[in-house]
């Protein structure tokens, strides 16, 4: 396994086609809803993203017990699955950074509901049985997989299940895809302002393509915003606002053209120079994940951006606001930091140094493309990538970077 990867600035812009992803976020969704419906296979082109596969082989192996790796969504909806699985005593485990993530708020939400789990030394041990359903309310949760992980399992329960959220509501977009993707499978849900209501019935095996990943067509843009010459087709992308992060496209809409075609979009800037005209303000609450490609792709641009609605960042695979505001820092970027937000006030310098991406798969994406702006970046820990994007490099090579691994 490479220790590092040594990105280079390709010999001329980047350019080409670039099958993306399919969105895991979607995929993980789907696949709860298709094993509790009884036929997982009718859900296609899940990929190969570690979180995604880790799920798939939770919901279609029937072992006493789930590794879920280092993903979060993976370890929650497991667990909230688990607990719905009748009759069957199934450990859900993951590793050690995974289970410091705060999982609390869920785990009791659960017990309130009947669920019988127990701490283990690697994670629960879950023994599924029939929840009650009944009321739950989140004030201000520091992730909104706690309200997804409960709406996916609540048609299996005796009662209705009402879910109350309150205060900050940060990514809820995902919630509604979490509605939507139930709705697809045949799972009424009833909004309200502050409210979701589940009433018992059963999932319905429909037929599910996973599209392509907005989250991982972020890197693709802010190749752009480094570099305006370059030109890409990014395959397998839907326009239908369903993931938080196609707002990418919105936000640079003035700057780049995003062009539907047969097989996704295409993109490339307007004209040279309009990055003049580019927003000083992005509020991240919805789209987290946004982060790290737009806080390097302004810093190499030199910039000014107030980044802010980061307030789950520092419970991430890493501490991802402190892993971009260290990092920048060591490039001599000028910052003004606060709780919750972010102001990036000058471009970055680049210096010949192996860069410790944290074990973290968005912050390797994130900063390979700052060789446009280098000539030349060296990455530790390549394989992060396989988390969420497990082609990233051979992608970029064949839009035309240097990628060598040692």
């Amino acid at each position: 396994m490479p220790a590092r990867v040594t990105v280079t600035r390709p010999a001329h812009s980047p350019n080409g086609r670039v099958v993306l992803p399919p969105s895991k976020s979607l995929a993980n969704r789907a696949l709860v809803a298709a094993a509790l419906a009884g036929d997982i296979g009718c859900v296609q082109n899940v990929g190969t993203a570690d979180d995604v596969r880790l799920l798939h082989g939770a919901l279609t192996n029937k072992t006493d017990r789930v590794n879920c790796g280092l993903g979060g969504t993976t370890f929650r909806f497991a667990l909230a699955w688990a607990c719905v699985q009748e009759g069957r005593r199934i450990a859900v485990t993951g590793a050690e950074e995974l289970l410091a993530r705060p999982h609390q708020p869920l785990l009791d939400a659960l017990l309130s509901l009947g669920a019988r789990l127990e701490p283990v030394a690697d994670g629960y041990l879950v023994t599924g049985k029939r929840l009650n359903g009944g009321s739950i309310s989140f004030d201000s949760p520091i992730s909104s997989q706690f309200i997804s992980a409960l709406l996916l399992i609540a048609p299996t329960m005796r009662d209705s299940l009402t879910i109350q959220w309150t205060g900050r509501r940060l990514s809820e977009p995902y919630a509604r895809m979490t509605v939507a993707v139930m709705r697809h499978f045949g799972v009424e849900v009833i909004e309200a302002e502050d409210r979701y209501t589940v009433a018992p019935g059963a999932y319905v095996i429909t037929p599910y393509r996973v599209p392509g990943d907005w989250s991982a067509a972020a890197f693709w843009y802010e190749m752009l915003l480094i570099d305006e010459e370059a030109r890409f087709e990014l395959v397998g992308l839907q326009r239908d606002g369903l993931q938080a992060d196609e707002v990418v496209r919105h936000w640079f809409a003035h700057m780049c053209v995003t062009e539907a075609t047969a097989e996704g979009v295409s993109l490339s800037a307007h004209l040279p120079g309009v990055l003049k005209s580019m927003p000083t303000v992005l509020d991240l609450r919805n789209s987290p994940d946004l982060f790290q490609p737009l806080a390097f792709a302004f810093a190499a641009r030199g910039i000014p951006i107030d980044l802010t609605g980061l307030e789950n960042l520092r419970v991430k695979e890493t501490d991802r606001y402190e892993a971009v505001s260290q990092t920048l820092a060591m490039m001599d970027v000028p910052m003004i930091h606060f709780p919750d937000m972010l102001h990036i006030r000058g471009g970055l310098h680049c210096h010949p140094v192996d860069w410790h991406v944290r074990g973290d798969h968005r912050m390797a994406m994130a900063m390979a493309p700052l060789a446009l702006h280098c000539g030349r970046i060296i990455l530790r820990d390549p394989q992060v990538v396989n988390k969420s994007y497990p082609g990233y490099w051979e992608d970029l090579r064949r839009v035309g970077f240097g990628v060598e691994f040692s």
